[in-house]
């Protein structure tokens, strides 16, 4: 992970929340480091916390998307273990500066809680590689060691932040630059922008020359010639209907997306779920990988009803990713732009499901904290649906 600090540029920075929005973007352009919509960072300032805004792109950010919050206030609604964690995140809009400020991060919290100046949460690819087998702790106490404890798997939100101020409390050494979140990511912190900044890349760069010296970087390839265009539209069809409206469709046939989807264990380590619960938002929990769509949306109605209890109007059961071996990957979605959307993210968890598989046994979040994930985060489609039609 190439360090990208300018001495030149950041010295003719003078504002701290400049300073912090730089990094912000630093971060932020890389997408084995962010993908769509994730990611965020923070500053502290005397008694006020900075945050990246909810919806700001992190690798476009500027100083005005940050959001102003009392820092007092948030650091004693986490202390009160009265509040439950849903009333918590209501409380967080209260403590703004400006009521008019854009809506904090959902991980307002979380920053709160360290302290340390800077703050930087990150997806980083290499980091779920490593993490996201059965042994986690195990695998990152070897990899990390106490540089970054593990916090277990929480929803994002006021859960993941108690969760990562008592791992931090009770496990943190004068060696800590950051802390691993279970199925969720990495968070690096320092005192200035650019030591907080360089922890998060000393981080990844760990993990990724740790899974180089296994043999668990180089994805696999073949030389297999793709076809199956008209099988890929067939699907787009089938999909659509159960869907209720017309989805556009991405194909990506290429040497490494025709290897994984004739990989003898796709079965297996593609029906664990996404690396993270974040981009079932856009690829869905499962990919379709037997063509049989109406079998899948059986099956996607289901895992629905266990694990919300209803399946909720918002979420259809048509499949986002389809993978075989005769065109590699397709992703669909509500439009041109989501398909693509939907196809890169999936590229990108092909490469940590790969690389996490060549060194351990793939494993996902449990499947009623992807549902949830989805359930509220979901229904963006409805509303670029709605807007398309105006």
């Amino acid at each position: 992970m190439q360090n990208l600090w300018d001495n030149t540029l950041a010295a003719s920075i003078n504002a701290p929340l400049a300073l912090r929005a730089y990094t912000s973007r630093l971060i932020g352009g890389n997408k084995d480091m962010v993908l769509y919509g994730g990611g965020n960072t923070s500053l502290k300032a005397a008694d006020t916390l900075y945050v990246k805004g909810t919806g700001a792109d992190l690798g476009a950010v500027s100083e005005e998307h940050f959001t102003a919050l009392d820092l007092l206030r948030l650091r004693a609604l986490l202390k009160d273990e009265q509040i439950s964690d849903v009333e918590l995140m209501r409380r967080v809009d209260d403590c703004k500066h400006s009521p008019k400020a854009a809506k904090p991060s959902i991980e307002t919290l979380l920053h709160a809680a360290l302290p340390y100046a800077y703050v930087e949460h990150a997806h980083a690819d290499a980091v779920l590689a490593v993490a996201n087998v059965t042994n986690c702790e195990e695998r990152c106490a070897e990899v990390f060691g106490d540089l970054a404890p593990v916090v277990p798997y929480r929803h994002s939100g006021a859960a993941l932040a108690r969760a990562c101020k008592a791992v931090f409390e009770s496990c943190a050494t004068d060696r800590a630059i950051g802390l691993i979140l279970a199925f969720h990511g990495v968070v690096a912190f320092g005192n200035t922008a650019r030591e907080s900044y360089e922890n998060l890349l000393r981080l990844v760069n760990r993990a990724e020359d740790w899974l180089q010296s296994r043999g668990a970087w180089v994805l696999p390839e073949t030389d297999a010639i793709a076809s199956g265009e008209d099988r890929a539209e067939s699907l787009r069809q089938a999909a659509s209907a159960v869907a209720g409206f017309p989805l556009s469709l991405c194909r990506v046939s290429t040497a490494q997306t025709l290897a994984y989807a004739r990989r003898i264990d796709l079965a297996d380590i593609s029906r664990q779920g996404p690396p993270t619960p974040q981009h079932a938002i856009f690829t869905k929990r499962l990919p379709l990988i037997d063509g049989d769509i109406a079998v899948y949306a059986r099956s996607y109605r289901d895992y629905l009803q266990q694990t919300l209890g209803e399946a909720p109007h918002t979420i259809d059961a048509a499949p986002r990713i389809a993978l075989d071996p005769s065109f590699g990957l397709c992703a669909f979605g509500v439009n041109a732009h989501y398909a693509a959307v939907a196809a890169e993210i999936y590229l990108h968890d092909i490469a940590i499901i790969s690389r996490a598989t060549a060194h351990g046994r793939y494993c996902a979040a449990p499947a009623e904290d992807i549902a949830r994930a989805e359930l509220e985060y979901g229904g963006f489609e409805q509303r670029v649906r709605a807007q398309s039609n105006d």
